[in-house]
């Protein structure tokens, strides 16, 4: 990502990129606010879409937000997204708030922001603020064509069109239809009349209006109505909006995935009913006393390395805002030839630091599963049964029936979503998604190296934590023992030789056994579930017709999938709950669409109707 070129004129920044000034120097906020932030009215609707071309210094947001926090009520939520493409690390930005005079008045909502600011990486990232979630993607504007959402409101912001064409050509202006609804709005301080002349071919209606301090600014509204289309390019992964009267739900699990889910889930007003089968938190695979944050280190492009680098970024950024959870670092090992050389492959990104066969992952560190799972239940204020072994369900009226072993009550939820590990493998049976059920054991051991991050190579070892040291962990396809086991004990020690130096002590203390779910390509498992006889026959000729448009597909109505994690579900749990979020309320995606086929449950099945399946 490029960095911002800046410095000050008459203590304006000024962009020597585009050798042009920010805003007008001499009164930018009364500039934004009768451009942007005060020229537009709210909607009745419960959410509402600000997107946003050109973050800068994020004056247009501050200010926007302030507006909303002042004037709608707790039922309301906005989510403003916004892209940028030349990075301004936070010391600048605090530099230039304080010399414009403005520090003292945003220093609230500011210092949160800086706090939690992202790496200087291409990405899209999540800050969240009362009943507001902003999307800060860091990207050139034609991300825009990865992105899924319907904008009630533009911002047409970034240099002037003679001196930054590419935001305004009509490339831009095709997406931002797209991504537009019929009444959709947009403010510009621009009058050129190339933009003019773009927005009016891609179906907006525009007039001019005074500007600020000048004679003339555009105002735009898009006057056409997408809900028409009925067919997409590869449209069996295209979200389908499912109809809800009330907002209850409830969730088999009670996980890192159900945790993380509920929280996010309340904070859209839902009431999360949670279902386990054991009778307390923590006694599955989310329930250890240490584990790792971290993430896989594959080469540069590598579909599930990227998603898991961002996985790492947004759960690291998650756990510090909502949970206030202090990271310090872990420090992965390459432990044979092809780990180095994928070590090696990633020795410019920034969120690797790595030295030989080490890489220093500031964004990873030392977690408290237990403890996790627990506070972002708590703050969630689901309805937790315990000792409630799920059996079945039964879609009738518009809700499920959920059944349960030696239970009489039956319970009753418009919203269904499966998110218990490994056990899903046996109530989901769908044609080629093939899941592992794989135990692994962790070892307890009395306390005998002292160190500040957790290490990561054949084996882990993480910093004491309250009189014990977790090691671990083991990794078996074939077993389903629930109980520990001395050989694997016996294992994971002797995977933790190369961090020792040979005189240490070692007494086991205990040891504790879960069970985790993989996919057959490492992707977990999220989204919608689909109604695959409506799969087979509408994507049936997919092997001549796959680069033509489809239909949209049929779900099974408000049940989703969450699940097949593997070892990483404290990361990868962050945007599989945003994502569900975004599918059950219609939210924007929050996530780059490309990743959608990666995660998406059909994708098993399209992957064989491309080539052929036979019945």
């Amino acid at each position: 990502m490029e960095k911002a070129n800046i410095i000050f004129k008459d203590n304006t920044p000024f962009s020597l990129d585009f050798d042009d000034f920010y805003f007008n120097s001499q009164d930018g906020i009364q500039e934004s606010k009768y451009i942007y932030t005060e020229a537009f009215s709210w909607s009745d609707e419960e959410q509402f879409v600000i997107a946003e071309t050109g973050f800068g210094i994020g004056l247009n947001f501050f200010l926007t937000l302030k507006r909303f926090l002042k004037e709608q009520n707790h039922q309301k939520r906005l989510f403003y997204i916004s892209i940028e493409k030349f990075y301004i690390d936070k010391e600048t930005l605090r530099e230039i708030y304080q010399k414009l005079g403005f520090y003292e008045d945003f220093k609230e909502i500011l210092e949160p922001f800086f706090k939690f600011y992202p790496p200087c990486k291409e990405g899209y990232y999540r800050f969240y603020f009362k009943n507001c979630f902003l999307d800060l993607v860091f990207d050139d504007i034609s991300v825009l064509k990865k992105l899924d959402f319907k904008a009630n409101v533009w911002f047409l912001d970034g240099f002037s069109p003679s001196k930054n064409s590419a935001m305004f050509d009509d490339s831009v202006l095709f997406e931002m239809a797209r991504l537009s609804k019929k009444g959709t709005q947009v403010y510009t301080f621009s009058a050129a009349s190339l933009l003019q002349k773009n927005l009016q071919k891609n179906g907006f209606c525009v007039q001019k209006i005074k500007g600020f301090r000048k004679r003339e600014m555009i105002q735009a509204i898009f006057e056409k109505n997408q809900t028409e289309q009925k067919m997409f390019q590869e449209a069996y992964f295209q979200r389908v909006s499912q109809k809800i009267k009330n907002k209850e739900v409830a969730i088999i699990g009670a996980g890192i995935c159900a945790a993380v889910l509920a929280y996010e889930l309340s904070l859209r007003g839902f009431k999360i009913s949670v279902f386990e089968k054991n009778t307390r938190l923590g006694e599955g695979a989310s329930g250890n006393e240490s584990g790792i944050l971290s993430s896989l280190i594959l080469k540069p492009g590598v579909a599930l390395g990227e998603f898991s680098q961002l996985a790492l970024i947004e759960a690291n950024r998650f756990y510090r805002q909502i949970l206030d959870l202090k990271l310090d670092g872990v420090i992965e090992i390459a432990h044979n030839d092809l780990m180095q050389e994928r070590f090696l492959s990633q020795e410019n990104n920034i969120l690797f630091d790595i030295k030989n066969n080490q890489a220093f992952l500031q964004d990873g560190g030392h977690i408290k599963p237990k403890s996790l799972v627990r506070a972002l239940f708590e703050k969630s204020k689901a309805k937790i049964y315990f000792n409630h072994q799920f059996k079945n369900c039964q879609y009738e009226n518009g809700a499920f029936k959920l059944f349960f072993d030696e239970i009489k009550d039956i319970y009753q939820s418009e919203i269904l979503i499966y998110a218990m590990g490994a056990d899903t493998k046996d109530f989901i049976s769908y044609d080629f998604m093939s899941l592992s059920k794989v135990r692994g054991q962790v070892t307890h051991l009395e306390p005998f190296c002292d160190i500040q991050y957790p290490f990561s190579s054949k084996a882990y070892i993480c910093p004491k934590n309250e009189g014990i040291q977790v090691i671990g962990a083991s990794y078996d396809r074939l077993s389903s023992d629930f109980n520990s086991k001395s050989e694997d004990d016996k294992e994971n020690i002797k995977n933790i030789q190369e961090f020792l130096k040979g005189d240490e002590r070692l007494i086991c203390k205990g040891s504790k056994v879960g069970f985790r779910s993989y996919s057959s390509d490492r992707f977990a498992i999220i989204g919608a579930a689909y109604d695959e006889k409506f799969y087979k026959e509408c994507y049936k000729d997919l092997l001549w017709t796959k680069n033509k448009e489809q239909k949209l597909p049929q779900n099974i109505p408000n049940l989703y999938l969450n699940f097949a994690h593997g070892s990483r579900a404290f990361s990868t749990a962050v945007l599989a709950a945003r994502y569900l979020c975004a599918l059950i309320e219609n939210e924007p995606l929050c996530i780059h669409k490309d990743f959608i086929s990666c995660i998406h449950p059909a994708r098993f099945l399209i992957r064989k109707l491309k080539k052929g399946l036979k019945k």
